[in-house]
Formats: C-alpha cells, sequence, structure tokens
C-alpha cells in the first residue's frame, strides 16, 4: 500500500491659482515648523540598537535608531518594501509610535512586512522548523495535499487496500510488544528517539492536539477584531494564555492514543463486548506538574482525558458526522502498534470536529470576544450579573477535546458544512466555569519558582 502511494502522490510537483498658493506656503511653514520641533526632539534622543528581520527569517540586521521613523527609514534600507511596518517577532504585535518602541529593551527583534501580513512568530517560526526537519511530518504533507487535491481517488486507493487487508491475514504477532528493543523496525524513522510504542503514539496524539492550538492562535491573531482593537486583543491573548495552561493540565490529551491508559473512550465498550463474544516559548517543570496536578485533583478534564484504543491497541472508526452516535457503518479498524505500516497508515485516521472549527467554533468566540469589549455592561444569561469574561473552557472542550472530536477513518471524514452551533457564551463571576479556570491560572502565581 505504501509503495502504491507513493507511486500514485510523491511524483514532483510546484507549490503563492495663487491664493492656493499662498494657503500652501502658509500650511507648508507651519509643518515645517512641526517637523523641525520633531527631528529636534528625536535628534536630542539617544541612540538605541534593535533587530530586523523578514517573515522567513532569511537575513537580520542589527540597526541604529532612536526614533520609529528611523528605524523604519534604515529598515528600508535592508528590506525595500512598498508600506514597510515593524511588528514585534515575540507575539507578532505591530509597533506603530515612539512611545510604545522607547519602552521595548534593547536589541529587540522585529519583523519587517506589509500592512496585511501574517506574522509567523518565533515561537511558530520554531514549531515549523521542527515540522520541516522531520521526515515523518513531511510524508503527511504530502498525504493531506493528495487528499485535498484528489479526495476521490484517494477514497478509491483506501478502499481497495481495505478490501485486500481482509482477505489477507495481517501480522499482528508483534502488537502486543511495546519496548523499542522487543520491535526495532516499528521505531524507524520518527519513532527512534523513543524507547515505548504507548511514548510514541502519546507524542502523536500531543502533536496533533498542538496543531489544533497554533491553528486556533493564528485564525485569532490574524483577525481584524485582534489586529484592530486593542482591548479585544488582550482577551484573546488571556484566552490564549488559558487554552495553553489547561493543555499543559492534560498534557495535550497524550491519553487519546496510549492504550495502557486505564480509562477508555465509553463508545469502546460496545466493541470490545463485541470482541469477547466473537473471539479472544513554556512553564518550568515544577509549575507544568502543579498545573496536571490542580487539574487532576478538580476532575476538571477527566471525562475527555481517555484513551480511544483497546489495551491490544485497537482503534475503531466513530463513523461519519451523517451518521448518528459513534457507529461505522463500514467497520474500519486499525493496531498502528502492530506494525510501521500501520503506523503510517493511522496518518490518514482524522480527528473529527463535530462543531467546525474554522467555520463555528473561532468566529463564535471572536463575536463573544467583540460581544464583550463592546458592551461591558451586558448581563449574565444564568445570573443575570455583569459579563466579566467568555467562556474559555467550553471552547477548550470543543477545540482540543474528546467532547467535540471524533476518531475517523479517511473515508468518513465529511468535509462538509454543518448547522450545529457552539456552546460558547459570556459569563459573570458567578459562573462555575470562570471560577474555575481562574483559579487554575493564579496556580503559576503561587507556584515557587525553582
Amino acid at each position: 500500500m505504501l509503495s502504491y502511494i507513493r507511486d500514485a502522490i510523491m511524483a514532483p510537483t510546484t507549490r503563492s491659482c495663487s491664493n492656493n498658493n499662498r494657503n500652501s506656503e502658509t500650511a507648508g511653514g507651519a509643518l515645517k515648523d512641526v517637523n523641525s520641533s520633531e527631528s529636534k526632539e528625536a535628534l536630542d534622543a539617544p541612540m538605541r540598537g534593535y533587530k530586523v528581520t523578514d517573515n522567513e527569517r532569511t537575513r537580520k540586521y542589527g540597526i541604529g535608531a532612536n526614533s520609529l521613523d528611523m528605524l523604519i527609514s534604515k529598515a528600508s534600507n535592508k528590506f525595500p518594501l512598498l508600506e514597510l511596518h515593524l511588528y514585534l517577532a515575540s507575539d507578532g504585535f505591530e509597533v506603530s509610535d515612539d512611545e510604545y518602541l522607547n519602552s521595548l529593551p534593547s536589541q529587540t527583534l522585529f519583523i519587517v512586512a506589509g500592512p496585511d501580513a501574517v506574522i509567523t512568530t518565533d515561537a511558530d517560526f520554531e514549531f515549523e522548523k521542527i515540522r520541516q526537519q522531520s521526515p515523518l511530518l513531511k510524508v503527511a504533507d504530502i498525504f493531506y495535499d493528495f487528499i485535498e487535491q484528489h479526495p476521490e481517488k484517494f477514497r478509491r486507493m483506501i478502499t481497495e487496500y481495505e478490501h485486500q487487508k481482509h482477505r489477507l491475514v495481517l501480522d499482528n504477532t508483534k502488537a502486543h510488544l511495546s519496548l523499542k528493543a522487543e520491535h526495532l523496525e516499528w521505531f524507524e524513522g520518527g519513532e527512534e528517539r523513543f524507547q515505548s510504542k504507548e511514548e510514541a503514539m502519546a507524542m502523536r496524539a500531543q502533536t496533533r492536539v498542538r496543531g489544533y492550538y497554533y491553528k486556533a492562535k493564528d485564525e485569532l491573531t490574524r483577525n481584524p477584531l485582534y489586529r484592530q482593537n486593542a482591548k479585544a486583543r488582550q482577551v484573546i491573548n488571556s484566552i490564549l494564555e488559558q487554552f495553553r495552561y489547561l493543555l499543559i493540565g492534560c498534557d495535550y490529551f497524550s491519553m487519546m492514543f496510549n492504550r495502557k491508559c486505564q480509562q477508555k473512550h465509553e463508545f469502546l465498550q460496545q466493541h470490545l463486548s463485541e470482541e469477547e463474544t466473537d473471539a479472544v516559548s513554556l512553564p518550568s517543570k515544577r509549575l507544568r506538574q502543579v498545573i496536571k496536578e490542580y487539574t487532576k485533583e478538580n476532575c476538571i478534564l477527566d471525562e475527555w482525558s481517555v484513551s480511544l484504543c483497546s489495551d491490544f491497541g485497537d482503534f475503531y472508526c466513530q463513523g461519519a458526522y451523517s451518521e448518528n452516535g459513534n457507529c461505522c457503518s463500514m467497520q474500519h479498524t486499525i493496531n498502528p502498534y502492530a506494525s510501521r505500516e500501520n503506523l503510517i497508515l493511522f496518518q490518514v485516521w482524522n480527528l473529527d470536529h463535530q462543531i467546525e472549527l474554522c467555520r463555528t467554533i473561532l468566529p463564535a468566540l471572536v463575536a463573544n470576544v467583540e460581544d464583550l469589549v463592546s458592551h461591558p455592561q451586558r448581563k449574565c444569561s444564568l445570573h443575570n450579573k455583569k459579563v466579566v469574561d467568555i467562556s474559555v473552557l467550553e471552547y477548550f472542550l470543543e477545540i482540543f477535546s474528546l467532547k467535540n472530536l471524533k476518531l475517523v477513518h479517511i473515508v468518513c471524514h465529511e468535509k462538509v458544512q454543518r448547522s450545529n452551533r457552539s456552546n460558547g457564551r459570556l459569563l459573570c463571576t458567578d459562573c462555575h466555569e470562570y471560577r474555575i479556570v481562574q483559579e487554575l491560572m493564579k496556580v503559576q502565581v503561587d507556584t515557587p519558582t525553582s
């Protein structure tokens, strides 16, 4: 199957009057006086060193300047753009006045780009660099590009392979093995740094969830509301920070693909009973541990911190969106613990957002943020008190957890627009969900640094 897919899709491709004159002279003279005053102030200001680079980090320069105009002028000599803007490399914020520039430390790194550019922050750039250096993730990119361009052809290929699989007796004799020393070929490629299959599968789950975080962050921070409204930007940054701490608390839902996790998803019970009948830029290590202990003690995410596979490593498709419940009419199954081939094929098993991420959840989140900053006197629908925040925990569960995600075979992943809506809302200080998240965020304040 791998050879067939490689031959089919891994071929080289290419990836895009006089009174007016007197008035003008008068205005020009006034402007000249103002500019002269500003120029004198600029000349009196001390020179400071800064660094500039482009969005792709192809070149980096050190620049001395004592004003934003001087910094932009010198940066334009290095990166000639029609309309050059400066953004902080750390978080993508645009620097637009001298007052804010002077509040930044020397040697601050800026990204030069156009006014509507999507800024790649330092954290995003490092993550992308790691992704590009991973051979396995490169193969995954090729797979997904092919799937998007030729969905019907890929479905036929997978269906044909499934039929062949049912006709052949697959070798599952090594599925029960766990350690690298016991099943060395399973760890070839991207899994070489792991010592057990469970550790490698846990990291694969984390990688998928981290992808949703970066997708949400990218969509939120390039939204016009974020770029144009300072209050909204502050709220969204706070939401992203809270998302990050909740993800730390649940270890980025690493247990989803870990067969040794004792807590199993409820939909597994039907399959397991049938089998019995038929056959036999981060927080410190100390802080991360405190967050995990807090979420566990308070049972914040217990219901969704479950595994999707059996103790043997079998995964079952939960069915297409149009099918009710967690039932796949085609009975797709896979055990990535059994062989390297199965492990690679498991990449095309998708986590499907039942409430769509980009079409529904994130637009609803932005709408609530806009409502919060534009109508601060609005009342909570439950307690009739002034709203202070949005339901971060509900949005978190819809984006990252199995409350809204279903594991489906690629053939069962229906990429159609859906009618269901997000359950996120505005909260007051009496809302239980608000108190839970606020208590979690206090952990970082109360934890001593190591």
